[in-house]
């Protein structure tokens, strides 16, 4: 059943034949639980904070405006993650100039996600995987990751090809991707 977007109840039948159910306590319980995480897991995706700030109200509109096709008793996690990680890639169609995981990685490390496990915490894995990068690869992150310069000014920057800055670009992914894969399978996170 299709909900309107400001109803707060509906009918759901139970044993004793229907009653009516609170959809707006349902969702806040729901909703509030995972606010932090859902935030920490856009911020991860995107890594500025005005864009993960426009994503997360966008995100919540749609979590609201979606809710009645969530089941309850199953995993909200799982559902409202997919929810996000659709925002979070439209976000990054309409913002081409967004400059973070290509998304193919983004796709890969969503499919091998274990969504039971926080955000914060593959985030932090993430962290501790780049603090342990060689101080050149921890520059190239911070040029390309966090400054948004594309591989042309780092070229510029350096006095080293585009061609190898985008090679050691995909190395810096590949390092940090194998450093949380394997800390995952550690169990350390």
């Amino acid at each position: 059943m299709n909900k309107p977007a400001l109803r707060s109840t509906q009918i759901a039948e139970n044993n004793n034949g229907t009653e009516l159910v609170d959809t707006s306590a349902q969702f806040l319980a729901l909703f509030e639980a995972e606010r932090k995480r859902i935030y920490a897991y856009i911020y991860a995706f995107v890594g500025d904070k005005a864009a993960a700030d426009d994503i997360f109200q966008e995100t919540s509109t749609i979590l609201w405006r979606e809710f009645d096709k969530f089941t309850l008793g199953t995993s909200f996690t799982k559902w409202s993650n997919a929810i996000v990680f659709n925002c979070v890639r439209t976000f990054r169609r309409n913002n081409k100039s967004l400059v973070g995981l290509s998304d193919e990685v983004l796709n890969e490390l969503v499919a091998n996600a274990d969504y039971s496990q926080s955000s914060e915490q593959r985030w932090n894995a993430l962290q501790s995987c780049r603090a342990q990068l060689p101080e050149s690869d921890q520059r190239l992150y911070q040029d390309f990751y966090v400054e948004n310069q594309n591989a042309q000014e780092i070229a510029g920057n350096t006095g080293r090809s585009i061609f190898g800055v985008r090679k050691s670009i995909h190395r810096l992914r590949k390092k940090l991707f194998d450093c949380v894969d394997r800390k995952k399978r550690e169990g350390i996170f």
